[in-house]
């Protein structure tokens, strides 16, 4: 771009980019991660939808995992993989609903609150429209012992969307809370114990395939997606009330 200064003209250089900030580089990479993981959950989830109607899945794949899985006779690890399927029955399942949502609610994340239990709720629904469309039938004890018969279908399984997204979601909402910390990382395990366990319980109970369990892990994932990027489209434009605490700077931008 040229200048004139009386009768010179003088060439003036255009301005250099302004090279990208710590902070830009690294959401820019999150962001990149993200969309590939969101992505590829997708892809898997369609894929078991469309394989798990298929009998040679189970034969090549579910029932060697099953059995694998049920072959587990270590006494604590036994009573874990068994009682953890509770959180996913009533009234487990309400209580911790209740719990999470009043702890959010009470350290003035209330809008996180709100969201976090709407989406478990539309998650179970979406799980239950899932399995009356694929129509997969239950395990049956000639491949796999079975504790309860449980008369739904069976893929994808409800008991782990449901503990994907409310731990999940609250797993999101801590991490981009608190700054680390001893107590904050301790709520992260926490948190995450029950979404790592609650598919080899179910698989460990006889009561859903691998496959049920791993395309329930996949829609829990993007349903978790949809719910981070409702929070963040939500909260800034909320009330203060509701907005109550903030989220920390690093993700003040996002």
């Amino acid at each position: 771009m040229a200048k004139r200064i009386g009768n010179v003209a003088v060439e003036r250089a255009a301005p250099e980019p302004r090279p990208l900030s710590e902070q830009q580089r690294r959401g820019r990479h999150f962001l990149a991660v993200y969309v590939a993981l969101v992505s590829l959950a997708t892809v898997i989830f369609v894929a078991l939808a469309v394989l798990v109607r298929t009998e040679d899945v189970i034969a090549n794949f579910d029932a060697p995992i099953a059995i694998a899985i049920q072959s587990i006779q270590l006494p604590v690890v036994s009573w874990v993989l068994v009682h953890m399927s509770d959180l996913g029955f009533s009234p487990y399942d309400v209580i911790c609903v209740i719990v999470i949502g009043g702890t959010l609610f009470a350290l003035r994340l209330r809008l996180e609150a709100v969201v976090v239990i709407a989406s478990t709720l539309i998650a179970g629904e979406l799980g239950t429209l899932a399995k009356d469309l694929v129509q997969r039938a239950r395990p049956t004890s000639n491949f796999v012992h079975i504790a309860a018969h449980l008369a739904d279908f069976s893929f994808p399984s409800g008991h782990v969307i449901f503990a994907t997204v409310l731990f999940g979601t609250t797993m999101w909402v801590v991490w981009v809370t608190w700054e680390s910390s001893p107590v904050r990382n301790l709520a992260l395990a926490f948190l995450a114990v029950p979404i790592l366990l609650m598919g080899p319980s179910r698989v460990y109970l006889g009561e859903h395939w691998p496959t049920d369990v791993l395309g329930a892990y996949c829609l829990g994932a993007i349903w978790v997606a949809v719910t981070i990027e409702a929070l963040l489209v939500f909260k800034p434009r909320a009330g203060k009330w509701w907005q109550g605490r903030s989220n920390r700077p690093s993700w003040a931008g996002f």
